[in-house]
């Protein structure tokens, strides 16, 4: 996926855990996925032997920085740090938790305690200017090795 320079793309996880079933997961999901539209969303019961319970779900998001000066005028790190705290509040989670990358493009909030805060299970928010913080990249990742080494 290509992403324009204004754009600020997230990378959201949250993790159900006191739900039973997929069915309750979807219903408590619903207000963000429907607010936030998603350009990719993944949603999966936890492994029962992971290290988290119930259910998970994986959101990347795209949104547009706010308005605000030229690119590379020193700015670029207030509209980061405007769109994330708006996205923060959202999810419940604390603006101020939000640790920048030295670049100031990117960065990361991670809850303090998962057990409150988010309504939906919100427990990390990456977070990077037109790129996807999981592949800065771009293009698909082909991993050779199958992972047998981490069972």
């Amino acid at each position: 996926m290509h992403f324009s320079s204004d754009d600020l793309v997230c990378r959201i996880a949250c993790n159900l855990e006191q739900v039973h079933t997929a069915d309750e997961a979807m219903r408590a999901w619903l207000p963000l996925v429907s607010g936030l539209q998603p350009v990719s969303a993944a949603f999966e019961a936890a492994h029962p032997d992971g290290l988290r319970r119930g259910y998970l779900a994986d959101l990347l998001v795209v949104l547009p920085l706010p308005e605000g000066g030229a690119a590379g005028d020193g700015n670029a790190r207030s509209r980061l740090l405007a769109a994330v705290a708006a996205l923060a509040v959202r999810l419940g989670l604390d603006p101020a938790d939000f640790e920048t990358d030295e670049d100031g493009v990117g960065g990361a909030l991670r809850a303090k305690d998962e057990q409150d805060g988010s309504p939906y299970g919100a427990y990390l928010v990456l977070a990077l200017t037109g790129a996807d913080p999981l592949n800065p990249d771009g293009g698909e990742k082909d991993y050779e090795d199958t992972g047998e080494d981490l069972l």
